[in-house]
C-alpha cells in the first residue's frame, strides 16, 4: 500500500479562523483523515502540511514508526509539529481501516465505555461578558453537559485596562456559577498570561465558587509559580496543552506541576505521542484531559486514543461554536448528555462529508 496524494480541507469558522482538516489516499483505496491545530500562522501551517504531504507521498501509511521518526527530525517550528500531526492521526486512521479494526483497539481495547465530555463556552462567548457567559453555561447544561470551562480574561477590555479585565473575568465566574448551580463542575482557563501574584488573587476572589480545575494559571515554564499556587490554594491544576513531543512535556511531568496533563494530539506530534505522554503521567499519578476545542476529527481521534486508557479524566468540547459542526463528519458525533460514544467501525469510524465541506470552503490537492 502507497499513499498517492494528501487533501486539505479548510473550514471557516469565523473570519481569520478555520478548521484545517487532511485526507490521506491510498493506492488500495483507503483513506485517512486527520485535522491541523488551528493556532499558528495559517499559510506557515499549510505551507508545512503541502511540504510533509509531499515528503510522505509514495510510502507505506502503515509503517506510522518510521515516518514520524523521520519526519519528526525535519520538525523545527510549531507549524512544522502541527503538520506532522494531522499528518500521523491520518496513518492510523488508514491502519485500523486496513486492519478491520477501530483504532481504540489497536491501542489496547475499550476501557472507557463512554467519553465524558465538557463543554468549553469560551468561542461561543466572544463578547467575554457576564451576561452572555451565563446564558450559554445555562445552554450547555441544558444540553447534559455537567462540566463547563470559561476562559474569560481578554478582548479589548483587558488589553486596555488589566485589572479591569481581571475584574470583568471574575464577575464571569462567578455569575456562571450562581447560573449552573453547585453540581455541575466550573473549570477556569488563563491561557497561562499571569505572574503569579495575578493568579493567586484571582484564585482567591474565586475561592467559593468550587472551581473543579484551574487551568494554566501562569505560563508552562513557570514551574515555581505552579508550585506555589498549587501550595497556597489546594487548587486542582491543569496544564500542558502548547507543550510540543513527550520531550517537551516530560519537565512538567517530572515535577508534577500540574494534576491533570492536557496534550492536545494536534500539538504533540499525533497519536503515539498523545499515548505515550498519557502513560508517562499516569506512572506520576497525574490524569489525563486531553486539550482541543476544535472541530470533530480532532475529537474523534482523542476519544479512540482515551477509550483504552486508565488514566483518562475528561475531553474538551468546543460546545455552539458553529450550528453545522455535525454535519462535518459522516456519521455525525454521538454527544449525549455530555458523553461521546464512538462507533466500532474500522479506523475512526468516521469520514469527511465533502458535501458540507465545500458549502464552507475550498478544498485543495498537496
Amino acid at each position: 500500500m502507497k499513499i498517492t496524494h494528501t487533501d486539505v480541507h479548510q473550514v471557516e469558522i469565523i473570519p481569520g479562523q478555520s478548521w484545517v482538516f487532511v485526507q490521506i489516499h491510498t493506492n488500495e483505496g483507503l483513506t485517512g483523515i486527520g485535522e491541523m491545530n488551528p493556532s499558528a500562522p495559517r499559510k506557515d501551517c499549510l505551507d508545512s502540511l503541502r511540504k510533509i504531504a509531499v515528503a510522505v507521498r509514495g510510502r507505506d501509511p502503515r509503517q506510522i514508526a518510521a515516518i514520524t521518526a523521520d519526519l519528526s527530525s525535519t520538525c523545527v517550528d510549531r507549524s512544522a509539529v502541527f503538520a506532522l500531526s494531522a499528518i500521523e492521526q491520518g496513518l492510523w486512521d488508514i491502519l485500523g481501516k486496513s486492519l478491520d479494526a477501530p483504532v481504540y483497539a489497536l491501542l489496547g481495547g475499550s476501557f472507557h465505555r463512554e467519553i465524558h465530555l465538557y463543554a468549553n463556552i469560551t468561542r461561543a462567548t466572544p463578547q467575554l461578558t457576564p451576561e452572555v457567559f451565563s446564558l450559554n453555561a445555562s445552554k450547555a447544561v441544558a444540553d447534559g453537559f455537567d462540566a463547563v470551562k470559561l476562559a474569560p480574561f481578554g478582548g479589548p477590555l483587558f488589553s486596555n485596562d488589566r485589572e479591569a479585565g481581571i475584574k470583568n473575568g471574575v464577575k464571569c465566574v462567578h455569575s456562571v456559577r450562581e447560573t449552573i448551580g453547585p453540581d455541575i463542575s466550573l473549570l477556569l482557563d488563563c491561557y497561562g498570561i499571569f505572574n503569579v501574584n495575578e493568579a493567586l488573587a484571582i484564585a482567591e476572589r474565586t475561592k467559593d465558587v468550587d472551581l473543579f480545575w484551574f487551568e494554566e494559571p501562569v505560563g508552562p515554564d513557570d514551574f515555581e509559580g505552579y508550585r506555589r499556587i498549587k501550595g497556597d490554594t489546594g487548587l486542582r491544576l491543569a496544564g500542558g496543552e502548547r507543550l510540543m513531543f513527550r520531550q517537551g512535556f516530560w519537565p512538567s511531568l517530572k515535577n508534577e506541576i500540574f494534576d491533570v496533563a492536557m496534550p492536545d494530539v494536534s500539538v504533540v506530534g499525533g497519536v503515539g505521542e498523545l499515548l505515550k505522554i498519557a502513560d508517562m503521567a499516569t506512572t506520576v499519578n497525574i490524569s489525563t484531559a486531553p486539550h482541543g476545542p476544535f472541530g470533530p476529527v480532532i475529537n474523534s481521534v482523542q476519544a479512540q486514543i482515551m477509550t483504552p486508557h486508565p488514566g483518562f479524566l475528561m475531553l474538551e468540547y468546543a460546545w455552539g461554536q458553529v450550528s453545522w459542526r455535525e454535519d462535518l463528519i459522516t456519521p455525525s458525533e454521538k454527544v449525549h448528555n455530555g458523553r461521546l460514544y464512538l462507533s466500532d467501525s474500522p479506523g475512526y469510524g468516521i469520514e469527511l462529508n465533502l458535501d458540507t465541506i465545500a458549502a464552507h470552503q475550498c478544498v485543495s490537492s498537496a
